[in-house]
C-alpha cells in the first residue's frame, strides 16, 4: 500500500500543479482581454459527461480506499485492562528481535522484517554454518517474540548466510596469468630476482 501511495502522491501533486498553472493562464488571458477559446456547451444529459463523471467517481473512491488503508500498521499486544488498548509497530517488533539475535555469538549482521503475521530474520555469519547456527537463532528469535504480551504469535523464520555453506569455490586472487602459472619459488621471489 505504501508503494502505491509513493507512486500516486507525486502524480497527484503534478496534476494539482498543472491545474494551478492552467488556472493562472486562464486568469491572465481573461485580464488581458483575450479570453479563452470557447468550451463545448455540454449539459448533464450529453453523452461524454456521464462516462467522465463515472470515471472520476470511481477514481475518487479508489483514492479514498487507498488512503484509508495506508495508515501505520500496528501489531496488537494483550490489553492490560478493560478499555486500554496496547499496540506496537512492526518496526519496534523487528528491533526487539534484531537486538536479541545480534547479541548471539557468531552473528555478523542481522536484518529483520516484521508484520502482524510473520517475523523474518536474515543473519550473516562468518564463523558458523547454517546447520549449527540456525536452530539456536530460531530459538532466540522465538523467545524474543514469546516474551512480548501478544495474543496472536507471528510465525518466525530465520535464514543464515555463511561463507562456510557456500558451494562456490573461492576466486583465484592472483592478479595475472603469469602469477597463476608461477611455481611457489617464483612467487616468493622479489621482482628483481624474477627472470
Amino acid at each position: 500500500m505504501r508503494v502505491l501511495l509513493r507512486v500516486l502522491s507525486p502524480l497527484l501533486g503534478v496534476a494539482l500543479a498543472g491545474a494551478g498553472a492552467l488556472l493562472v493562464v486562464v486568469v491572465a488571458r481573461q485580464w488581458s482581454g483575450r479570453g479563452w477559446p470557447p468550451w463545448p456547451d455540454w449539459s448533464w444529459a450529453d453523452r461524454p459527461v456521464l462516462p467522465i463523471g463515472a470515471c472520476l467517481a470511481v477514481g475518487g473512491l479508489f483514492l479514498l480506499v487507498v488512503a484509508s488503508r495506508a495508515g501505520v500498521s500496528q501489531v496488537p499486544l494483550d490489553d492490560p485492562a478493560d478499555g486500554v488498548r496496547v499496540v506496537t509497530t512492526p518496526t519496534s517488533l523487528a528491533r526487539v528481535v534484531g537486538h536479541r539475535v545480534r547479541a548471539e555469538d557468531g552473528v555478523a549482521d542481522v536484518a529483520v522484517t516484521a508484520s502482524r503475521r510473520r517475523v523474518r530474520v536474515r543473519v550473516t555469519s562468518r564463523l558458523h554454518g547454517e546447520a549449527s547456527l540456525r536452530p539456536r537463532l530460531l530459538e532466540v528469535a522465538r523467545g524474543a517474540v514469546d516474551d512480548l504480551p501478544m495474543s496472536a504469535r507471528p510465525k518466525v523464520s530465520v535464514v543464515v548466510i555463511s561463507p562456510k555453506d557456500c558451494s562456490i569455490p573461492p576466486k583465484d586472487l592472483r592478479s595475472s596469468p603469469e602469477d597463476r602459472d608461477a611455481t611457489p619459488e617464483d612467487r616468493d621471489a622479489t621482482p628483481e630476482d624474477r627472470p
